[in-house]
């Protein structure tokens, strides 16, 4: 099953297709998330826009080359959250989830980030 376009956005990193949109998101918190979904969905991002510390969620079966369970994991983003997402920011994200090496992983208990 293809991924929804409506009010969204295409980039093509690295020969592929994702698609990015910006909304609230009631499952994380009632702020806006940056969300970035492969075409395949292989590669599935969510990024809290107004936290403290950045990070984002993946929830696909790949990220950073590694094979995922598919299991909600958050890891330190390592670029500034910018004022407005733009389709740069949501490139750097998919390139650094992608091909990036050594993320961070991070705990989160319902309140804050720690190691």
């Amino acid at each position: 099953m293809a991924v929804r376009l409506k009010k969204r956005r295409k980039i093509i990193c690295g020969g592929k297709t994702y698609i990015w949109y910006v909304c609230r998101d009631g499952a994380y918190c009632d702020e806006p998330v940056l969300h970035i979904i492969s075409d395949d969905k292989k590669l599935i991002l969510s990024c809290p826009l107004r936290e403290e510390r950045a990070y984002v969620i993946s929830e696909g079966a790949c990220f950073q080359g590694r094979t995922g369970d598919g299991v909600r994991k958050r890891y330190l983003l390592p670029m500034k959250l910018p004022a407005a997402v733009t389709p740069g920011f949501a490139a750097e994200c998919v390139e650094w989830a992608v091909w990036g090496r050594s993320a961070a992983a991070v705990d989160y208990n319902g309140e804050d980030i720690r190691f």
